[in-house]
């Protein structure tokens, strides 16, 4: 089943063309995977210049919010729609970046035993916060208890002070249960010896206990023994029911109950009242606080299945303690009961979960130590561990609720600065992308994005991160960007045309989008000999692609230097041709002529080219080779073209305007003439050596005019550098370089 990711529309800012917005209307909006042998996942590789937007593609996948500005959508095998909110694409940033290890541990370990341990730990997390938060629920619905100070919970605390040290720290609203120690807790609640026994009790006075703690908080805490008899207090009583009698019909002047006329409600009102408040004062204060926070408190009056009220005001009235002892421990047998039943609550807390079985297989996984998948060991420990030289170990952190740890000898791996690692700068690169691939790898997306993997790296570790990202990648759909074409060609070294190619073209006018590169041009790109044959016109390929054979030959003219130089070379046409490649010689060669020398195909019969044809060609327009059968090479010719023949200009024009000899057999590089050009004069006026210098550092800065990307010395990537600029970008740099050297015309012909 082929894996194809069509695009509808890509969007940051305003850096990629519009033509990217409707990829529909040109087609170049499909990447397609290629399977991997034995796994379910593909590659693709996306070859894009600096400049053409490969990082903000990387930023726009990666994006998980939809906004006005940074936006894509896809349509996976034409049925899965992907947007940022999908979450589908997990990227993998340039290294250089990239200062500390982020992640958990558990991100990147795939062991077994260490897979269930990490999932069974969070379950047993999430199962306790559900507990306690329902524990919580059922204390303030069914218990009225919300904080600790609750006389429930303060009862709890002398009844049974093991379950109370649980339940205080559960409804304690900053900790919520947070600070109990798991293993102790499981270990209480499991203990059936511990569970109390609930009796069959009356539910209306059990009820009352719950809905009038603090009145039954404080009839058990008034020390009874310091109470002093009054019989007059049954007429508190009396006339608290007078007053509220009096106070309704006041205004009548007869008696309702004995309809006795003349009645003054005013003063038998007011009589009363003065009764009632001379017999309370005459109360001491414990038995005051008896008869005003217990006897007399309006719940009474609602419900009083104890008859708490008549007892109390029977107890002052004659001093009998035996009535009022013995409520006092019926209230408190069921204000214990109640706590029982808070208790069976915290027992019975887990009771339709798994979390003993949970816990059990926790604990024994625990006390083993954690082992890894054999392909977790050989990347670990063969891959990493062997390149860098250093010991990297998984361990327990006794100090951290046994979380597992990566150790980098003795120093934790995970979060530690690059500074601190005590490895070189591509060491430090390389474990740091080793673990990026081991937490893509464990990542739930399924697509995976990495922008130029290898562009940090040295020669020693290109290859073994290669290797990494197509054994450890595997199984996800994998879009590899870069403009790097080592990356390309070791790819296929690990895994012989294991991906699809594509050139990410983003320039006003072009064909933008991801072109598709055709199998044959791949293999030239990825093999030498392919393109050595090819130029040899094995099969008569390169007869029928070529279109203007004489800009063909110009633009060979630096590759040919390059692989004559690694050949027996008796005519010295190594040297013939480098007298070619600057401009302020004027000779010329027949180019056919070494071409067919070299590969053994006749372009032409002959064709002379000379230093004055490279110096005057123009260079808008070109068409070399054909651009629909070889689009990178057709594109590498022209731009190889155009940086042979700047580069030649700007020699010709330095070494003309500044009168700078060039004796016959003499090396002059352009980097030796742009020194001798701009280097003030004796008496030169700081003004003067700023302007000289300004104009040195203008050259050697221009990408066009760098030695290396001209002479192609020892390098025979054909590709690169000459195609690792954008059109639009090659464009803009020879524009300023003829500005410039139209500028310094203009200032210092006439002074030379």
């Amino acid at each position: 089943m082929p894996m194809k990711l069509k695009f509808n529309s890509i969007k940051n800012q305003s850096i990629f063309q519009p033509e990217f917005q409707s990829f529909s209307a040109n087609g170049y909006n499909v990447i397609e995977f290629k399977k991997q042998p034995h796994a379910a996942g593909g590659i693709a590789v996306v070859y894009a210049p600096n400049g053409t937007g490969k990082s903000s593609l990387t930023a726009v996948l990666g994006n998980e919010e939809t906004r006005e500005d940074l936006s894509f959508e896809a349509v996976y095998n034409d049925n899965c729609t992907i947007q940022p909110e999908t979450k589908a694409f997990h990227t993998i940033g340039d290294q250089i970046s990239r200062n500390v290890i982020e992640g958990e541990t558990s991100d990147y370990l795939i062991g077994q035993d260490i897979r269930r341990e990490y999932a069974l730990k969070k379950k047993i997390a999430d199962g306790f916060e559900k507990a306690f938060n329902e524990l919580n629920i059922e204390y303030k619905n069914d218990y009225k208890t919300t904080k600790v100070s609750d006389y429930l919970l303060t009862a709890m605390q002398v009844r049974n002070l093991e379950a109370y040290t649980f339940v205080r720290d559960i409804v304690n609203k900053q900790s919520k249960g947070k600070n109990i120690d798991r293993g102790q807790f499981l270990s209480y609640v499991r203990d059936v010896q511990k569970q109390p026994r609930l009796e069959v009790v009356n539910s209306e006075k059990k009820e009352f206990v719950i809905s009038n703690a603090k009145i039954v908080e404080r009839f058990t805490q008034i020390d009874l023994v310091q109470i002093v008899a009054n019989a007059e207090v049954q007429k508190i009583e009396q006339s608290d029911d007078a007053i509220n009698i009096l106070g309704k019909y006041k205004h009548l002047h007869n008696c309702i109950v004995c309809d006795n006329d003349h009645i003054d409600g005013d003063l038998l009102l007011q009589r009363k009242k003065e009764r009632r408040k001379r017999i309370y004062e005459s109360l001491d204060a414990k038995t005051k606080a008896l008869l005003k926070d217990v006897a007399m408190d309006s719940k009474l009056g609602v419900s009083d299945p104890f008859e708490i009220k008549k007892t109390v005001l029977a107890f002052i009235a004659s001093g009998e303690m035996e009535a009022i002892s013995s409520l006092r421990e019926e209230i408190l047998t069921y204000v214990n009961e109640v706590v029982d039943e808070m208790v069976v609550a915290l027992f019975n807390i887990f009771v339709p979960t798994s979390m003993y079985s949970w816990w059990d297989e926790y604990s024994s996984l625990l006390e083993t130590q954690p082992t890894l998948d054999s392909e977790e060991l050989l990347y670990i420990q063969e891959i990493i561990s062997e390149n860098i030289g250093r010991n990297i170990r998984i361990t327990r952190d006794d100090d951290s609720d046994h979380n597992f740890k990566l150790m980098l000898d003795d120093q934790a791996l995970l979060g530690m600065d690059r500074s601190e690692m005590h490895l070189s700068s591509g060491e430090q690169n390389f474990i740091s992308l080793a673990f990026a691939l081991l937490l893509a790898r464990h990542s739930g997306q399924e697509f995976i994005v990495l922008d130029d993997p290898i562009s940090s790296f040295d020669s020693v570790y290109k290859n073994k991160i290669v290797f990494c990202i197509i054994k450890f990648l595997e199984n996800k759909k994998q879009i590899i960007l870069t403009h790097n074409t080592d990356l390309i060609r070791l790819l296929n070294v690990q895994m012989k045309d294991c991906f699809n190619l594509y050139i990410l073209n983003n320039m006003d006018g072009g064909r933008n989008g991801f072109l598709p590169v055709k199998r044959d041009e791949k293999n030239i790109l990825i093999s030498l000999s392919d393109l050595v044959n090819l130029f040899q016109n094995k099969n008569g390929k390169l007869a029928s692609i070529i279109h203007d054979k004489r800009l063909f030959l110009m633009a060979m003219i630096p590759f040919l230097r390059g692989y004559i130089h690694i050949m027996n070379d008796p005519e010295d046409l190594y040297g013939q041709l480098s007298r070619l490649m600057h401009g302020f010689e004027n000779g010329s060669l027949d180019i056919a002529d070494v071409y067919k020398k070299t590969f053994g195909y006749e372009v032409e019969p002959t064709e002379v080219i000379s230093v004055s044809d490279i110096l005057n060609v123009p260079i808008s327009g070109l068409d070399i080779i054909d651009a629909e059968e070889y689009p990178l090479l057709a594109d590498t010719l022209i731009q190889t073209l155009i940086y042979y023949h700047i580069r030649m200009k700007v020699e010709y024009e330095l070494v003309s305007i500044f009168n700078i000899p060039h004796p016959e057999g003499q090396v002059l590089l352009l980097t030796d003439i742009i020194q001798k050009a701009f280097r003030p004069a004796a008496g030169a006026t700081q003004e003067q050596k700023e302007k000289l210098r300004n104009h040195r550092v203008f050259f050697t800065s221009r990408k066009t005019l760098l030695n290396e990307f001209n002479h192609f010395e020892g390098n025979m990537n054909i590709f690169q550098p000459a195609i690792d600029i954008t059109e639009t970008a090659l464009q803009k740099e020879v524009a300023d370089i003829e500005n410039e050297l139209i500028q310094l015309r203009a200032e210092y012909a006439t002074v030379h």
